[in-house]
C-alpha cells in the first residue's frame, strides 16, 4: 500500500489524513508516520488545530454579536435560543473532531522529534543549561562573598564566557551559554514571583500549604501565557502537562533560594514556608 499523493501535496494531505483520522486503520497510519510522510503529516495535522483554532475565535465573536443583538431586541430571544442550540451542537462535533486530531498528532509529532533528533538535542540543551546554571551560581557565590577568585575560578568563568549552543530547528540562532542562563534565571524568577505570591495567598498565617492546593491557582495564571504549541509539543514527548511541570521546575527554583520546602510522599506532598519575608519581597 502507498500514498495517494505526493509528498509536496498537503491539499491532496488534508483530504486523506482527514478521511484517515476517522477510519483509524493501522496501516495507514504506519504510512502516514513513516519517515518518508511524517513531517507532512505533522504539517497537516498542525494546520488542521490552526483552523479549529480559527474557527473557534470566530464563533465566539459571533455569539458575542448574537447576544448583542438580541439584547437590543433586533433578534428575538426564540431566535437567539435556536441559534444558541445549533451553535452548541456544531461545537460539540468541533470539540470531539480536535480531540481526534490531537490524539493522532502527539504520535506524529513524537514521530516527528525522533526523526529530527530533537528529543537529544534537548536533553543536551538542559544537560548544558544545568552546568552552565551551576557556574552562575558558584561565580556569584565567590564574587558576594568577598574572596578573591582562583585561577581555576576564572578559567572556569572563562570557559563559560565562551559556550555557546547551536540553533535550533525552529529558526533560533546559535545562542551563548551565559545568554541562556541568563533568559531561563530570568523566566525562573518571572514564575517564582507569581507562585510565591499564590503560595502567600493559599498559606494564608500558615506555614504549609498542600500542593494540591496550589494547581488550581497556579493552572490558572500560567496557562493561558503559555503557546498552544509549547504545550502539544510537550505533550507529544509523553511527558504530561507543560503547565504542572512548570509548576515542577518553579518550585525547585524556590527551593533553590531556600524560600520553601517539599516534604512528604509524592501523592500528597506540602510546600513549607521557610522564608515567609523572602516570598513577600520577591512576590512584590
Amino acid at each position: 500500500m502507498t500514498l495517494p499523493y505526493e509528498p509536496d501535496d498537503d491539499q491532496a494531505a488534508d483530504r486523506f489524513i482527514n478521511l484517515a483520522l476517522r477510519s483509524r486503520d493501522e496501516e495507514t497510519w504506519r504510512l502516514l508516520a513513516s519517515d518518508a510522510r511524517v513531517e507532512q503529516t505533522d504539517r497537516v495535522l498542525r494546520a488542521m488545530l490552526d483552523r479549529i483554532a480559527a474557527t473557534r475565535t470566530h464563533r465566539t465573536a459571533e455569539r458575542a454579536t448574537a447576544r448583542a443583538r438580541a439584547s437590543a431586541g433586533e433578534i428575538t430571544q426564540a431566535e437567539y435560543q435556536r441559534d444558541a442550540a445549533e451553535e452548541a451542537a456544531r461545537a460539540t462535533k468541533t470539540a470531539h473532531f480536535e480531540t481526534l486530531v490531537r490524539e493522532h498528532h502527539r504520535l506524529i509529532a513524537a514521530a516527528v522529534r525522533r526523526l529530527r533528533g530533537d528529543d537529544v538535542r534537548d536533553e543536551l540543551v538542559d544537560l548544558v543549561l544545568a552546568l552552565g546554571s551551576a557556574v552562575d551560581a558558584h561565580r556569584s557565590a565567590v564574587l558576594a562573598g568577598g574572596g578573591e577568585p582562583t585561577a581555576a575560578d576564572l578559567a572556569l568563568w572563562e570557559r563559560l564566557a565562551a559556550l555557546d549552543v547551536p540553533g535550533t530547528p525552529d529558526g533560533e540562532g546559535r545562542t551563548s551559554v551565559e545568554d541562556l542562563v541568563k533568559r531561563h534565571g530570568d523566566r525562573q524568577d518571572d514564575l517564582g514571583r507569581v507562585l510565591a505570591g499564590i503560595i502567600l495567598e493559599v498559606a494564608g498565617e500558615a506555614t504549609s500549604v498542600p500542593r494540591s492546593a496550589l494547581l488550581a491557582e497556579w493552572k490558572r495564571v500560567v496557562a493561558p501565557t503559555l503557546d498552544t504549541g509549547q504545550k502539544g509539543e510537550f505533550a507529544a514527548k509523553g511527558k504530561g502537562s507543560l503547565v504542572t511541570e512548570r509548576l515542577r521546575k518553579t518550585m525547585g527554583h524556590l527551593e533553590r533560594k531556600g524560600l520553601v520546602k517539599r516534604s512528604g510522599p509524592p501523592d500528597a506532598q506540602r510546600l513549607d514556608l521557610l522564608d515567609r519575608p523572602g516570598l513577600e519581597e520577591l512576590a512584590g
